[in-house]
């Protein structure tokens, strides 16, 4: 029996044949490719054949990560966050009227920036390597595809060869120049399609809000001439992107905190790993603005000491919060607990010897204050400051990364507790949603180990002594470390004695768990604002949260601002069919598929308002001909492929 072997080797005999005269790669299809033929066709990787130009590669540099009050004062026009002002006239009225100036695409390109390299060759040469007997006899399955500079008649953009056992499949991809959107008619492309016979067809239609958002139409149908815009049914996908980068006055605060929650943890895996490699050395503290210690001492003992009033109420309860009302509140709600107030404190701590010092006021003020806002948080800082207070705990004395591990913990609790208020007094999201898996497991494992503390501090009031625990009527402090426990969890972890308290829980895993949850809860969001302001749908808000919040959260190690959140949302189409009736969609896929005996015959019509190819790929391209027309026009492409039996 013959063996199929893997397209690898087909790769391998170009590259050794062809690999001098041309770029060859094997993986998945460049962005414009996909567009052109659809994310169906274009699934898993192919084998790629064309020229490449770097003479016009410029270099660029990365983004410094710097807090947002380092900043220059950011460019907001775009999306001003700070008021509703589409309550009562939506942006998606303008949903096709806008030019691609007002989009602003010019300075996100359709394609990544290494396909500005991809030059094609004439479309003769291109056949000439397909039709050689050497490589037809290839052994494998899957496309080899072929870059044309579009130079012949035809405009020809892309040749495509599928190797198939069963099947001889040829197809090709041309640019059909560009035209008036109302051209773009039924029998027109059946008439373009050409075969007789049973008809399917799938057409996807994109609507343009903004560069980040894209609401996407998709259905099939076996009509003989299909319908090219239907909102009354069919799948409904938002794509939408969040770009930190994007960040908007209005939650720039609460990812600034979650930048500072980053470097916490970094500067303290930095110093845990020149620790491990004989390093020694004081830890990194780089986030605070600064503070005078005398003034942060005052406020230490002043947050001690206050009686917290009640959490502020801004609505009434009965009334519709509006999200963006919400989040603003929330930037300026009372924090009550006393741990989420010394977050806001010790994080201006401008150096790692200040925060230290800090944190020895804070525990001088438990001692010999009359605290009267006990804390009421599940952290370590919290526990250490009720046992000090109650004269359970002699004074700990800090040392290495334990500043930054508590200062992190206090941190997460606190920015957790400011995105429940937003979800929650939006009545978007149900606090159990938000928590996740992540923090239920955070709190099942405090939950699991309140047995162990209590017992623990049982011993150090009482101190028993039995015989089998003959330091038993020592009293435990903070001081006694074992260096053997550390290592007892996971990597990193800041253990103590078994049976007695820890100065810090801090876990390498568990960390970057909670900051990534807490950046999907931010991401979140974000998107929410964004149909919020744009879009203007209330009533898909609790699905969004549902959709986002259920997946699992990305690992994230750093955030910059070149970081983003690609998701694709499933609205029903009721929703959003008033705000896109009579409009032109910026994108439409038109895939007419026929077949009889013999033959298969796949037509696929792509049109778009903008150019998806970069500039210099192709020659036929660099016209001005929708410079000269005053109707809304499409780029327009089509690929056939052609399948036959052997």
């Amino acid at each position: 029996m013959h063996r199929m072997s893997h397209l690898a080797n087909i790769y391998a005999e170009l590259l050794r044949k062809y690999g001098d005269h041309y770029t060859i790669t094997y993986s998945p299809p460049p962005s414009y490719l996909v567009r052109l033929i659809g994310a169906r066709e274009a699934a898993g990787k192919m084998i790629y054949i064309y020229n490449e130009n770097r003479k016009c590669a410029t270099a660029t540099t990365p983004t410094k990560l710097i807090l947002p009050s380092e900043r220059r004062p950011a460019a907001v026009g775009e999306l001003d966050l700070t008021g509703s002002p589409l309550k009562d006239d939506c942006i998606v009225d303008a949903i096709g009227d806008l030019s691609l100036e007002d989009l602003n695409i010019a300075n996100r390109n359709p394609w990544r920036q290494d396909e500005e390299y991809h030059r094609g060759q004439p479309a003769d040469k291109a056949r000439a390597i397909i039709c050689t007997e050497h490589f037809q006899l290839g052994d494998g399955q899957g496309s080899v595809w072929l870059l044309c500079d579009g130079s012949d008649d035809s405009q020809t953009l892309l040749l495509q060869y599928e190797f198939n056992a069963t099947h001889f499949s040829r197809g090709i991809v041309t640019y059909a120049g560009v035209i008036p959107s109302y051209m773009v008619t039924s029998q027109s492309l059946v008439r373009q399609h050409g075969m007789t016979g049973p008809l399917e067809t799938y057409i996807e239609n994109c609507y343009q809000v903004n560069p980040s958002m894209m609401l996407c139409f998709n259905w099939s149908t076996t009509a003989t001439l299909p319908l090219l815009i239907d909102l009354s049914a069919g799948n409904v996908v938002l794509h939408q992107t969040f770009r930190v980068s994007d960040c908007g006055p209005l939650t720039d605060d609460f990812m600034n905190q979650l930048r500072i929650l980053v470097y916490i943890r970094e500067d303290i895996l930095n110093y845990h790993s020149d620790e491990k490699a004989g390093r020694m050395r004081d830890p990194v503290y780089r986030c605070g603005s600064g503070i005078d210690m005398d003034e942060l001492r005052e406020s230490i003992n002043k947050t001690m000491t206050e009686v917290s009033g009640f959490t502020d109420v801004f609505t009434d309860g009965h009334a519709e919060n509006d999200i963006e009302e919400v989040v603003q509140q929330a930037k300026l709600r009372r924090v009550t607990d006393l741990t989420d107030k010394l977050w806001e404190l010790l994080k201006c701590c401008s150096t790692y010897k200040d925060l230290k010092i800090a944190f020895n006021m804070l525990f001088q003020c438990a001692v010999r204050c009359n605290i009267v806002n006990m804390p009421t948080n599940k952290n370590r800082l919290a526990e250490i400051i009720s046992n000090l207070a109650n004269s359970r705990l002699a004074m700990p004395c800090l040392s290495g990364a334990e500043p930054l591990e508590l200062l992190l913990e206090i941190g997460l609790e606190k920015i957790y507790k400011d995105y429940e208020f937003i979800f929650t007094e939006s009545k978007v999201c149900s606090t159990s949603l938000l928590k996740g898996s992540a923090t239920a497991a955070s709190e099942t494992e405090v939950t699991n180990e309140l047995p162990k503390l209590r017992k623990s501090l049982h011993n150090a009031v009482r101190g028993d002594a039995t015989a089998t625990n003959v330091g038993a009527g020592i009293r435990k402090t903070l001081l006694h470390h074992s260096a053997d426990s550390k290592q007892a969890g996971g990597k990193f972890q800041n253990g103590g004695d078994a049976g007695g308290f820890k100065n810090s829980t801090f876990d390498e895993k568990d960390s970057l768990m909670a900051i990534s949850k807490l950046f999907q809860i931010h991401c979140t969001l974000e998107h929410i604002l964004m149909i919020h302001i744009n879009l203007n749908l209330p009533n898909v808000y609790a699905d969004v949260c549902t959709q986002l919040l259920n997946k699992s959260p990305r690992q994230l190690e750093c955030i910059d601002d070149q970081l983003s959140d690609v998701v694709d949302i499933q609205l029903s189409a009721h929703y959003v069919r008033e705000h896109l009736d009579g409009k032109d969609p910026h994108s439409r896929q038109i895939t007419m598929k026929s077949s009889n005996k013999f033959r298969e015959l796949t037509s696929t019509f792509y049109f778009n308002m903008e150019n998806i190819c970069p500039p210099d790929l192709a020659q036929c391209f660099q016209c001005d001909e929708k410079e000269m027309v005053k109707e809304r026009t499409y780029h327009s492409w089509l690929y056939r492929k052609i399948r036959t039996l052997k």
